[in-house]
């Protein structure tokens, strides 16, 4: 469901529908959810149509009484929610065509997959995928065990697999597939045999108005009343999230208890659950401040001084766009899709699961981040790079000429061709 005010997917489908709905295009919207929910702001427009089907899933029944049963109910009811919008939008295509079908956030085509000789081109736009969920699912299986219960873990393992298996199917099927990052989409083609002429690479947006940085005024006294430096880490307390070298940096980094605090903010995902892993971190150099709202976490951005990000897999990392957006440097892994073409000064990487190289980068920003000056550039640079790579009006751009490529293709139109209609799930 479209977010008004919140982050991850829901937020990410906002700023994008906002800004699609800026330029020359005519868009019906097909979502699983109330229309009542939707940001007034995305209502007022007047070229966006939203075409609602709201689930009879509900939180507190039998169904959903555990995060587990949660989870896999509600992906069924979505599936049959969607199943129901993809036969809407068959029938109004027919009556009046669209130009292209865009998918957003899941690879999954469900009934469209069923018509899509009758529909026209269609693109989709994973946010990840099950087969790389299911790698780090297994690998890191002596840590769920620690965490997890044996039922929970094996639910998991299973889902994940025939979700792969329909995932690979399913892939081969669109005209194009946008990816996150290059990692990402490397990891669609290893995978899933995807070929890599179907591939454009968009990026997410990042809501530069939230995200800001502090004003130079703001600053000094935040400064001034902090006595540590502070290194946050947001993230989902779950798989592949880098969760047990966070605890591990915490120890490593112990020599600087008096003038570092690392602040882990985040739950535990539906499906996956490490918070169990957290009561090991250092106490002296670390704190667990729990889930925050999304408000909340632009706050804690502004006022922390670096954000690590040691994701073994991360087909992009809103919280490196958000962070670097509000004027903060990074230390991420190098399979974090959002820190592929950030500039080294204020987006530190290292081989992921190096857990000395991750270590050695974090002391080096340390190190640099102390000298005022420097601190200074490197948050006027993490900025600009923010609305370099990731303002919405960049990405729409990059979308948009993704779009009007694939429309030219299949009706070798003229390229001056400037209008598009056309319907998305998001």
């Amino acid at each position: 469901m479209v977010s008004a005010t919140g982050g991850g997917a829901s937020g990410v489908s906002r700023q994008l529908l906002l800004e699609l709905a800026a330029r020359d295009l005519e868009i019906d919207c097909y979502l699983a959810g109330a229309w009542a929910a939707l940001p007034e702001e995305l209502k007022r427009q007047t070229n966006l149509r939203f075409m609602c089907q709201k689930s009879s899933w509900e939180w507190n029944r039998w169904y959903s009484r555990n995060n587990f049963l949660a989870f896999v109910t509600g992906q069924a009811a979505n599936l049959r929610t969607e199943n129901r919008l993809a036969h809407e939008l068959l029938q109004r295509h027919r009556l009046q065509p669209y130009d292209l079908i865009y998918q957003f956030s899941h690879i999954e085509l469900s009934s469209l997959r069923r018509y899509r000789k009758q529909l026209p081109p269609i693109v989709i736009h994973p946010s990840v995928h099950a087969h790389g969920e299911l790698r780090w699912h297994r690998r890191e299986a002596q840590l769920s065990k620690r965490t997890e219960k044996l039922l929970v873990r094996l639910g998991v393992r299973t889902l994940l697999m025939a979700r792969s298996m329909v995932q690979r199917r399913h892939i081969q099927l669109p005209e194009r597939v946008l990816a996150l990052s290059q990692t990402f989409a490397q990891d669609l083609i290893s995978d899933y045999g995807l070929s890599p002429s179907t591939i454009d690479i968009v990026p997410n947006p990042v809501d530069l108005h939230m995200f800001h940085p502090l004003s130079a005024h703001l600053q000094a006294t935040v400064e001034r009343s902090r006595r540590r430096t502070v290194i946050l880490f947001v993230s989902r307390i779950a798989v592949r999230k880098g969760v047990e070298q966070i605890v591990e940096l915490s120890h490593r980094l112990d020599d600087l208890a008096d003038k570092i605090e690392i602040h882990v903010v985040g739950n535990k995902s539906l499906w996956s659950d490490y918070m169990g892993l957290l009561q090991a971190m250092n106490q002296r150099t670390a704190r667990y401040l729990g889930a925050v709202s999304y408000r909340e976490i632009a706050e804690l951005y502004r006022n922390a001084d670096m954000l690590v990000q040691p994701s073994k897999y991360e087909p992009f990392g809103l919280t490196v766009g958000e962070a670097l957006a509000s004027g903060v440097p990074v230390v991420t892994s190098d399979k974090v899709g959002a820190a592929e073409s950030v500039h080294p000064m204020c987006c530190r990487t290292f081989s992921s699961n190096d857990m000395s190289a991750f270590e050695n980068e974090v002391r080096k920003l340390l190190h640099d981040l102390s000298d005022t000056t420097l601190k200074h550039d490197i948050s006027q640079l993490a900025r600009a790079e923010s609305v370099r790579l990731y303002a919405s009006s960049v990405v729409g751009d990059t979308l948009l000429r993704s779009f009007r490529q694939l429309v030219d293709d299949e009706t070798h139109a003229a390229a001056t061709h400037t209008g598009l209609r056309f319907g998305g799930s998001v």
